[in-house]
């Protein structure tokens, strides 16, 4: 253990510009797979599964903020080198996953039955059946995947963000591998993508698992350092995630639902579009944020604040060519994804530049979150995400329906509840950091005030 602590150390920039480069990666790799899905499944049937999707990450809300808390929690007891607790904080998070995570694969399997999924997905004629168990197969892959995927957590809280952008790219490669073999081979059907996306989750994040354990064995989960209260102390920080959690799941998540109740799984297809290269954009400059959040976390536990007010700082000009990009992509919209997909795409009015300023709110926000929840500065974020569920709903289907903007409205609606954190997270991180900063310079002054005296204390004697 002791020589896992010693390699434990501030490498934050490394990570930094690995996972970025990784995520770029991981774009070109997803540009690739969106044309070569939506080709095999054709605009229905990827409506459909884009829907399917957004319903099942439902799932990674539901885990109570565990994962978050371990990465908060081990983090800290990496830094502060208690060897015992890492263990007691791993199998514990094992533990307690394990169980919430059975429960939902049972209850979701029960109620996916009683529900009208040609209703839900905005499909007619569909065999009933069929999309069930499509819908059962999906949740039980994702349930599993979310087990053996707290290796990733794991691998955040030793400042190895970029070995986490690894497994993702390496998801996805062999994801469009599978794909391209299915195109050739087989006809487009939603069950063959659903054991493809299953299937490739699980094997590497089970290989990674396997791996990390054998080589760090201070930190094998063990049946027998199952602790309550150190499962009590990662779910009592994990609820907090969890309340925010789950609000982000109305603001993010509910956006391609709405539309395909509303208008129809084909309607999904193009927002879905103008959603994922935006949020693509996002998600490389997300990678980059990626070792942030735990370089916080040990930055405070190691009082560096002067440290985190200079890191943010350069964190605010990192963000400016990101934006840039976004705004060329944003003119270039339809020409470039003309050329991608292979096929035009009939785009809601005005929906290219709401996505166009989602992406930028998704950036500024996502910096202030991921510094925020390092320093479990949590009050603030749980009341601006609640009011923010609250009134994302109601606003997008008054600019849907009652406007008249259809697609676009829903995501006006989004854009607008998103403003609230934009605005507010920045402001109450900025006051908390300096009045830290200035709580440590009281402590210097007053340190250097008793030395000061106590030199003349003695050279008076």
């Amino acid at each position: 253990m002791g020589k896992f602590l010693e390699k434990f150390k501030n490498n934050t920039t490394k990570h930094m510009i690995f996972s970025g480069l990784i995520k770029m990666l991981s774009l070109v790799i997803n540009l690739i797979y969106i044309p070569v899905v939506l080709d095999y499944l054709g605009v229905e049937k990827y409506g459909i599964w884009s829907t399917i999707l957004v319903v099942l990450s439902w799932v990674s809300y539901f885990d109570i903020g565990i994962g978050n808390g371990l990465r908060n929690k081990l983090t800290e007891a990496l830094s502060e080198g208690r060897t015992d607790d890492c263990k007691k904080l791993v199998s514990s998070a094992y533990f307690f996953i394990t169980i919430i995570m059975s429960i939902i694969l049972i209850v979701g399997t029960v109620v996916s039955q009683f529900l009208d999924w040609d209703k839900i997905l905005g499909t007619s004629g569909s065999n009933d059946e069929i999309l069930v168990l499509i819908i059962c197969l999906a949740l039980l892959f994702v349930t599993t995947n979310f087990i053996i995927s707290i290796c990733r957590n794991i691998l955040y809280a030793m400042q190895k963000a970029s070995f986490v952008s690894i497994l993702e790219v390496s998801t996805q490669l062999l994801n469009l591998i599978l794909i391209v073999v299915l195109r050739i081979f087989t006809k487009g059907t939603l069950l063959s993508v659903v054991l493809v996306y299953g299937l490739t989750m699980v094997f590497v994040n089970l290989l990674c698992s396997i791996i990390m354990f054998v080589k760090h064995d201070a930190i094998r989960p063990n049946f027998r350092k199952i602790d309550l209260k150190f499962g009590k102390s990662v779910t009592s920080l994990g609820l907090k995630f969890f309340i925010i959690q789950m609000c982000a799941l109305v603001l993010f998540s509910t956006d391609s639902l709405m539309i395909s109740m509303l208008y129809g799984a084909s309607e999904v297809t193009p927002y879905s579009t103008v959603n994922k290269v935006f949020s693509t954009i996002a998600g490389v400059y997300n990678a980059f944020l990626a070792p942030i959040w735990s370089a916080f976390t040990k930055a405070k536990t190691e009082k560096n604040n002067s440290l985190m007010l200079r890191s943010l700082r350069n964190l605010q000009l990192f963000m400016l060519p990101f934006v840039l990009l976004a705004v060329l992509i944003a003119i270039f919209f339809m020409p470039i994804t003309r050329i991608w997909l292979g096929q035009e795409l009939s785009y809601s009015y005005g929906i290219i530049p709401f996505g166009l300023v989602y992406c930028v709110m998704m950036i500024w926000t996502n910096m202030y979150s991921a510094v925020g929840n390092g320093l479990e500065l949590l009050k603030v974020s749980m009341i601006v995400a609640v009011i923010q569920a609250i009134i994302n709903i109601p606003l997008s289907y008054i600019f849907a329906e009652v406007v008249g903007m259809e697609a676009t409205g829903i995501l006006v609606g989004t854009d607008i509840a998103l403003s609230l954190s934009a605005v507010v997270l920045p402001i109450y991180i900025y006051r908390w950091l300096r009045c830290r900063i200035r709580e440590e310079k009281k402590e210097h002054e007053i340190r250097a005030e008793i030395v000061e005296q106590s030199e003349q204390k003695n050279g008076e004697e």
